[in-house]
């Protein structure tokens, strides 16, 4: 029997999803992808690739920041929202820096961070001053809504691929209460 090779082996591929196919393909890729994979690839999502790029170099200019401005935002017991560096998996510290954020409590991003409306179970929202990182937060919301808007569609074309209509209330109403209901 002759030794399998490298060109012999072929590599599971992790599925690719376009956004911009004919809906009953859509439906049938979403499903099989989530049935077997779990995960997929998202193409032409709409996120504007302008967007992407500022986000990545926003996301970049925070984590470069001196250690003790982080640490201002650091979350604590009463606020898991914000910046956190020390978090175990398997009672090992994970070499990772993290900034939590999530919908405001009120759902109005235009509202103070600090103000009441805006606190939720999770906490508020912290971001670093604008001095420190201009544009930081308009950036990461724009991100944020996008992404949102994103995983509602997701939500909906998934709901679609399990065979849950529009017709059918009870589960679309479930649907909907997980979009307004979600903190992050």
């Amino acid at each position: 029997r002759n030794a399998a090779t490298a060109e012999d082996i072929t590599q599971p591929q992790i599925p690719l999803i376009d956004l911009h196919q004919p809906p009953h393909l859509l439906r049938q890729q979403l499903y099989a992808a989530c049935s077997t994979w779990g995960f997929f690839q998202l193409l032409n999502h709409d996120i504007p690739s302008s967007l992407l790029s500022q986000f990545r170099e926003a996301i970049s200019s925070f984590f470069s920041l001196p250690y003790e401005s982080k640490l201002k935002l650091k979350r604590n017991a009463n606020n898991s929202r914000g910046y956190f560096d020390d978090e175990l998996t398997k009672r090992r510290r994970d070499w990772k820096e993290c900034l939590d954020v999530g919908v405001p409590g009120s759902r109005d991003w235009s509202a103070g961070d600090d103000a009441d409306i805006n606190s939720c179970l999770d906490g508020r929202n912290r971001f670093p001053v604008e001095e420190e990182c201009p544009k930081f937060r308009e950036v990461v919301v724009r991100y944020f809504e996008e992404c949102a808007r994103l995983s509602n569609e997701l939500a909906v074309l998934i709901a679609g691929a399990l065979g849950v209509e529009e017709g059918m209330e009870e589960e679309m109403g479930l649907a909907k209460r997980m979009v307004n209901d979600h903190t992050s």
